[in-house]
């Protein structure tokens, strides 16, 4: 939303190429991580939580570079939405693709992407089009005001459940779970920790642009996100937990709107 190099009435052909950007450098991402797996210079547990952590953080950067037009939105889930297709099309047999199964998955099986993977975009997906990043030139001819609601979600999703995986296996002592699952109180922290200062550095980079993002005041706000995402976290069942996870930071932000803590719209209205 800073670099537009086009007249107003080409913002459309601007965001297709802020899109085609955005995609080159996630694919970009998956291809290089799966060569180092495949190197074998990192265990695949790493690998795999790489992807998570910096995959859709990144994406949300990208979406600096829309005019934050009506339709931005529309074309940015472009990027979400392939991703989607792809890994279906994987899971399913229709499309072959090595360093994705390798970056994303734990056993080598193609499967797998029609579980954690596939919710993890979908999810993408989802806050995407509902709270879409809008620029401040958008805002100038709107009420609405900037809102953080997908940077936090994503913070948890990526950061805090990233860091979750990676703390517990190297620090967590005593493992214990719902259905299997193999979580730790080192790993809770990580999780806590990841949440927070992903959600939070998030939020400050795009405060850059949006004036009334209170870093501090939003400490609290995030810090209650953050502990409850990881409640939840530490109590879901295996493969679930890129939903659990979304979902109740969602309905914590619900819950803060209603109580005065949350001092923004519940979604980014179209503009």
């Amino acid at each position: 939303m800073v670099l537009n190099a086009f007249s107003e009435n080409l913002a459309w052909l601007w965001d297709l190429i802020a899109m085609v950007i955005a995609t080159v450098a996630l694919l970009l991402i998956v291809k290089i991580n799966g060569r180092i797996q495949k190197s074998g210079k990192l265990p695949t547990y790493i690998t795999r939580k790489i992807i998570h952590i910096v995959v859709a953080p990144i994406f949300l950067l990208s979406w600096f570079l829309y005019t934050g037009s009506w339709f931005s939105r529309f074309i940015a889930m472009i990027v979400p939405l392939a991703f989607v297709g792809q890994f279906v099309a994987i899971g399913t047999g229709l499309m072959k693709d090595e360093d994705s199964v390798r970056s994303m998955s734990r056993t080598g099986d193609p499967k797998e992407l029609l579980q954690g993977t596939l919710y993890y975009s979908i999810i993408i997906l989802i806050v995407t089009v509902v709270w879409f990043y809008i620029s401040p030139s958008a805002l100038a001819y709107s009420t609405l005001k900037g809102n953080p609601a997908a940077f936090v979600i994503i913070g948890c999703l990526a950061g805090g459940d990233g860091f979750a995986d990676i703390i517990g296996r190297k620090y967590g002592k005593k493992k214990f779970g719902i259905g299997g699952g193999q979580k730790s109180f080192a790993g809770a922290l990580g999780m806590f920790v990841g949440s927070f200062i992903f959600s939070w550095g998030l939020v400050a980079i795009f405060s850059i642009e949006v004036d009334n993002f209170d870093l501090i005041y939003l400490m609290l706000p995030i810090a209650i996100i953050s502990l409850v995402a990881t409640i939840v976290e530490l109590l879901s069942p295996p493969h679930i937990d890129n939903i659990t996870i979304p979902v109740s930071v969602i309905i914590v932000i619900v819950i803060l709107f209603y109580t005065g803590l949350w001092p923004f719209d519940l979604i980014s209205f179209f503009t």
